[in-house]
Parts: C-alpha cells; structure tokens; sequence
C-alpha cells in the first residue's frame, strides 16, 4: 500500500467518523435565533446532552438557553428550549 492511498483512506475514514458523529441524539427540529427544539431517547441520551446542544446554540447568539417546555412519550423526548 503506498503513502498516498493510506492517507486517502484514513481521510475517508475520517470523514464517515465526522459525519456520523452529526446524527448523534439529540437531533434538531427546528431552530432559530429565538430557540431550538430537540428530540432523543432519554434511555440512551441524557437531559444534560440536549441543554448542552441548546447551550451551545444559544450561545452561538451570545444568549442562554432556557427550557420552555418538555413532551416524554415513552422514552422519546421533545423539548423547547428559548435563547434568553
């Protein structure tokens, strides 16, 4: 195997890591500067990981993020959290 193709391959393989870390939980419903709403599994994902996405977020706007309002079905989860 030459240098060049094992560079290409670990850059793929980065590339397939990065993009997969992307589909993690929580996923984004919607969003704007005013808030964001998020779903997960909350046998699989913990509260802290979704205020943390919604942190970051709003923060990104120099706001914090608020929880508004929260919907648990089972173990899927939606909450609405507003950039204060």
């Amino acid at each position: 195997m030459s240098k060049l193709s094992a560079v290409v391959r670990v850059a793929g393989i980065a590339a397939l890591l990065g993009l997969g870390a992307c589909t993690a939980p929580p996923w984004t419903l919607n969003k704007s500067t005013h808030e964001i709403t998020l779903r997960w599994y909350s046998d699989t994902t913990p509260d802290a990981a979704a205020y943390q996405v919604a942190a970051l977020h709003c923060g990104s706007w120099g706001k914090s993020a608020e929880l508004a309002s929260t919907l648990k079905d089972g173990s899927d989860q939606v909450a609405n959290y507003r950039c204060r």
